[in-house]
């Protein structure tokens, strides 16, 4: 019995430090989820999966880390989350920042930064940067809660930047939030897919453009498909770069004969 009641303890320990969101939206979510694996179980069967094509992404998205307080690792996962759902080109610095003249290599930027004066997030448009603080979020003493913040206001920050904020589901994180508590009821840092898509549109004029995906098949047929990897792949690529077993019939042009 005590064992029980020592378990049940630390579970209500664990779900206390998360968090989440309503019932509903978690069920929605991992519904979510389900529906993805199996659409991707089932291109991967048919058609080999999908591949980004070398060399289609043009311009690039840089986070720039200026700061101590937040790990590196918070922030390449959420780099490693827009490179996946937006297909941009994402990359990592590390620098100083300069509210005057921030300095990037890169079409647009992100600053990670610490200041006691600014406000958790500020977005710049039309110098096409913005910064997320670390300094107001990090007042948050629950190390999970800190944690979960420091990652939605990247998700914020990434989304206001690159012109997307609106969406048909009433609690993505582009909503109107004004205080940290409210991030709490979100149940991670990922934005809904309608917020995705305005990317593609609002980043073309800045020079950022996703790659571009195409089916194992597809690439086969092109002539950029790689090695193949599995079974599938492997079928696909055999079939497609066979030889014809019968030779090509080539009806003669009677009339030049003739002639």
């Amino acid at each position: 019995m005590n064992k029980l009641i020592l378990a049940a303890t630390a579970i209500n320990v664990v779900f206390a430090a998360i968090a989440e969101s309503p019932a509903p939206a978690q069920k929605e979510r991992l519904n979510t989820l389900e529906r993805k694996a199996k659409l991707e179980a089932l291109v991967n069967q048919r058609v080999g999966g999908f591949l980004e094509k070398p060399g289609t992404a043009k311009g690039s998205i840089v986070y720039v880390n200026c700061q101590q307080k937040a790990p590196k690792s918070w922030i390449d996962e959420s780099i490693a989350y827009f490179c996946e759902v937006t297909k941009f080109k994402v990359n990592y610095a590390e620098g100083t920042f300069d509210i005057k003249a921030p300095k990037f290599d890169g079409e647009v930027a992100i600053f990670i930064i610490e200041d006691e004066t600014l406000p958790p997030i500020l977005v710049a448009p039309e110098n096409k940067w913005a910064l997320v603080n670390i300094t107001p979020i990090a007042k948050e003493q629950r190390p999970i809660f800190f944690e979960q913040r420091t990652k939605k206001e990247l998700s914020r920050a990434f989304a206001y930047l690159c012109g997307a904020t609106g969406s048909k589901y009433e609690r993505s994180l582009t909503r109107g939030i004004t205080s940290q508590a409210e991030l709490d009821k979100n149940y991670d840092y990922e934005l809904p897919m309608d917020i995705v898509q305005r990317f593609w549109d609002y980043m073309k004029p800045l020079g950022v453009l996703p790659a571009q995906r195409a089916t194992y098949l597809k690439a086969c047929e092109e002539g950029w498909a790689p090695a193949p990897t599995n079974d599938v792949q492997k079928a696909i690529w055999e079939k497609v770069h066979a030889m014809p077993t019968e030779p090509l019939k080539i009806k003669p042009e009677t009339k030049k004969l003739e002639k």
